[in-house]
């Protein structure tokens, strides 16, 4: 991918603007955040399988505990402004063809490979309220579902009712601080998506870049006191977005970068497929008697291959497509559902 030539397709000044596009930046930083998650997730799968975590590979992946997920749910709240603009019907519709529809095609191959099989609509139920792997597009579905109704709030607001929310909830909740922490930084997103500007301004300051301090000073903490992200920790995670958001702005014309971007740009299929290709690699080498640190070198490079490809063969072929998008819906629903959303549904 020639990154430089990528660039010139979207304009270089991003800060003239009109409208949100996407941009190389925030695809490269969503390719940092998806690397973050293979990484761990290489690593913890070992338990599945009866290995033990080789303290090295787990320190590592501590230096990202409080970054990974506040990122990625920033990020997907960027989006919220550029989605709003196409309408209702348009943005339901569109979240159950590339949110809803994912989680439930990989919760299914989820339970097939790994289990506990769907038997019953009550299995069905729990993988969909967030039981795997798969929780994140639970999270990010409630979300903008949410969003419809806080629409008219100003997402500052919301991200600190969110936290306080978060505060008060019983400490280590997966469906109450976690997603209530979470919130707050998809409606940071919202605001950083519908003040785009002075969003760009604030990465383009060299100051933002000395956020850098804050984000080693918590990685290192979180290594020596086995920290876990949640409220008490949001100062770096919000250091890290906008020390990255920095970096990654002023990195993205680099052909270095292209690979990441091309990561970020499939965020989805990375996101959705990594953890059932790790668990199987991980699984042939418990059968072949190799060391744990074999194990995950082997199976981080086979998931993101598996990824590469099955990203470039939904663009051309239809049916691979259909794992991570649902069809369209007839055109003349669409209209139907458009018509009815102008008549009840105020501009």
């Amino acid at each position: 991918m020639d990154v430089s030539r990528v660039s010139t397709r979207f304009s270089v000044n991003i800060v003239e603007q009109s409208t949100q596009q996407r941009q190389l930046w925030m695809d490269l930083l969503r390719g940092m955040a998806i690397l973050m998650v293979i990484s761990f997730h290489s690593a913890t799968i070992l338990e599945r399988h009866d290995y033990a975590i080789p303290p090295l590979l787990a320190n590592f992946n501590q230096l990202f505990v409080l970054y990974r997920m506040p990122t990625l749910v920033f990020l997907s709240g960027s989006l919220l402004a550029a989605s709003f603009k196409k309408g209702i019907t348009l943005y339901l519709l569109g979240k159950v063809r590339r949110i809803f529809w994912p989680l439930l095609i990989w919760s299914l191959i989820y339970s097939y490979v790994i289990g506990p099989p769907v038997l019953d609509a009550e299995q069905l139920r729990k993988y969909l309220t967030g039981q795997s792997y798969l929780w994140f597009l639970t999270f990010i579905l409630v979300y903008y579902l949410a969003a419809i109704p806080l629409r008219r709030v100003p997402p500052l607001l919301v991200v600190a009712v969110a936290f306080v929310i978060a505060i008060l909830a019983p400490d280590g909740t997966k469906n109450g601080e976690r997603l209530f922490y979470l919130m707050a930084f998809f409606f940071l997103g919202a605001w950083a998506g519908s003040h785009w500007q002075s969003w760009i301004r604030i990465l383009q300051a060299r100051a933002s870049l000395l956020a850098w301090c804050a984000v080693i000073l918590g990685a290192i903490a979180s290594v020596v006191y086995h920290l876990s992200y949640g409220p008490l920790y949001a100062l770096p995670a919000l250091c890290f977005i906008l020390a990255v958001s920095a970096t990654a702005y002023r990195a993205q014309a680099g052909r270095w970068s292209a690979p990441l971007i091309f990561i970020g740009q499939n965020s989805l299929i990375f996101y959705v497929s990594h953890f059932t290709i790790i668990y199987l690699v991980i699984g042939l080498c418990s059968r072949l008697g190799v060391a744990a640190e074999v194990a995950t070198i082997a199976s981080f490079p086979v998931a993101l291959i598996v990824g590469m490809v099955l990203a470039v063969v939904a663009r051309r072929n239809g049916i691979v497509n259909l794992l991570f998008v649902a069809p369209p819906p007839p055109h003349r629903v669409v209209g139907a559902l458009q018509a009815v959303e102008r008549r009840f549904v105020p501009a």
